[in-house]
């Protein structure tokens, strides 16, 4: 795949959550793929991701993957983006996050997802002190 076709794939497969296509994105993901996620350490199929996407659009009013930074590399590309949800009740949260795909014959075979778990740790303070302010 050259430069542009996988910069090409990778903004099809965002653009693709973002619209919900999840038929899209079972079309880009190859019959083999895998995701691994650093905030689980676990390996995932196609199927279990998308049954993942669309459980969490489920939770979303919207969202969007902002500030796309795509690079590529002989065999995939790596993106920088923030992940911008809005929430059924209008709460807004973003989240930084890094992923790296490896792509064979214009499909994603591979996607390494480095999500900031910073945000997750200051949520969890925040709940714990809002606990002991109730107790």
């Amino acid at each position: 795949m050259t430069d542009t076709e996988m910069r090409a794939l990778c903004h099809c497969f965002f653009d693709a959550i973002e619209r919900g296509d999840y038929a899209a994105v079972e079309q880009i993901y190859a019959p083999q793929f895998r995701m691994w996620v650093n905030l689980t350490g676990t390996e995932s199929t196609a199927e279990e991701n998308l049954s993942v996407l669309r459980d969490g659009a489920k939770l979303h009013r919207r969202r969007t993957y902002d500030d796309r930074i795509v690079n590529t590399f002989a065999n995939g590309f790596i993106v920088q983006y923030s992940v911008n949800v809005v929430t059924h009740s209008g709460a807004r949260t973003s989240l930084a996050a890094c992923v790296v795909a490896q792509c064979h014959n214009g499909q994603i075979t591979r996607i390494d997802e480095y999500l900031d778990s910073g945000k997750f740790r200051s949520r969890a303070k925040a709940q714990a002190s809002e606990e002991r302010i109730r107790t």
